[in-house]
Formats: C-alpha cells, structure tokens, sequence
C-alpha cells in the first residue's frame, strides 16, 4: 500500500502484509485488510490517492496474478449560505459550514473568498 501523487507517481509502500493461503478447487479466499487514518495520513496529501498492488502466486505452477486498485480519498465539501441578499458595494454575510471527518482536531484554517468584483480577498484565520 502506498501513497500515488496528483502527478501519478507513487511513493514508497507503507504497509505490506503477506499472507499464505491453501484454496480448495471451485473455492475462494477473502483476505481483508483495513487501514486506518492513523496509518495513511501521514504519507497523503491533499490531491492524492491510495495504491493497493496484490500479486500472488501458485506455488504448484508458478503461475502469478496481480491486480492494482487506486483508491481516491475524498474530501470533504464546504456549505456557503448567503445569510442576507447580496449587494453591490455592501458586505455580505455568509455562514461557511465545513464538519471534519477525521479522528483528530484541525486547526490552523485559512478562509478566503475570491469571486468577480472582489479585487482584494481578504482571508479569514481561524
């Protein structure tokens, strides 16, 4: 498991299990594996995904498969409400509501908003 950046290239794995099975004929096997926030977070950025690459082998044969998944991580999205009618050369007073879905506290938010006939944004430090 690594981390893939927004330009597609991969990091250096994080997690690598291995795991023995013997499958019956006609049968199938489940090996589950979960990865916490604890775990990937540190190696994501906001742009990137997850790569899972699993390769087996049957040791009978020789034979190998492999399959890669890429996993998106998404973010969460902000609501804007216009709390009052918007007008020209007047302040508008918005309510921003963002909820984070992470196991630990945010901080250090920077809020700025851009927009036609804004010249100068002015950002909001939270």
């Amino acid at each position: 498991l690594c981390a893939v950046r927004y330009t597609g290239v991969a990091a250096a794995p994080f997690r690598q299990e291995q795991h023995r099975r013997a499958v019956p004929p006609g049968q199938e096997e489940t090996v589950t594996m979960t990865v916490a926030y604890a775990e990937y977070g540190p190696h994501v950025g906001d742009q990137d995904a997850l790569k899972l690459t699993v390769a087996g082998a049957v040791e009978e044969t020789g034979q190998v498969v492999a399959k890669e998944l890429r996993v998106r991580l998404h973010t969460p999205e902000l609501t804007l409400t216009l709390l009052a009618p918007a007008v020209v050369g007047q302040e508008t007073p918005v309510q921003v509501v963002f909820q984070n879905p992470l196991p630990e506290a945010l901080s250090g938010a920077t809020l700025r908003m851009e927009g036609a006939g804004i010249s100068c944004p002015k950002p909001f430090h939270m």
